[in-house]
């Protein structure tokens, strides 16, 4: 397997990341329609450029603590063949680039949200758990 690269992000103290090449871009927040009778961790509807997308908050699909929104909170963008979804996240941190040795297989017995994380990746500094986006946007 080659190196490849990660978009990493924040969710409260833990990281996580998407890989690259599923990011269309990252915005700020913009405002959001509410949708009646959505699942909880829809946060609605965007325009973007013209482009209606739904937005999940990450924090209640990982079944996380919620938190008020800050400054630095951000949505990725992310798209599995023509689905287009935004992630609402604490912070975006940094494109790390990832080699083969620093994966690890997903720990058994994580709480809930395991399904959504597909590998961890081992750096000198932390864990950052790498999301199954097709895992986060289909279920």
């Amino acid at each position: 397997m080659e190196a490849f690269q990660i978009v990493t992000f924040s969710l409260g103290t833990e990281a996580y990341g998407v890989p690259i090449e599923q990011v269309q871009e990252i915005i700020r927040p913009s405002p959001v329609t509410y949708i009646p009778y959505a699942p909880p961790h829809v946060l609605g509807l965007i325009n973007l450029r013209g482009n209606v997308i739904p937005v999940i908050d990450l924090r209640r699909r990982l079944s996380l603590d919620p938190q008020g929104d800050g400054k630095y909170n951000r949505i990725i963008v992310v798209y599995l063949d023509d689905i287009v979804v935004g992630l609402w996240v604490d912070a975006v941190s940094a494109v790390t680039t990832v080699r083969e040795e620093m994966l690890a297989d997903n720990p058994e017995g994580l709480s809930v949200g395991e399904q959504f994380i597909d590998k961890v990746v081992k750096t000198d500094e932390r864990l950052i758990a790498l999301l199954n986006i097709p895992a986060l946007i289909q279920h």
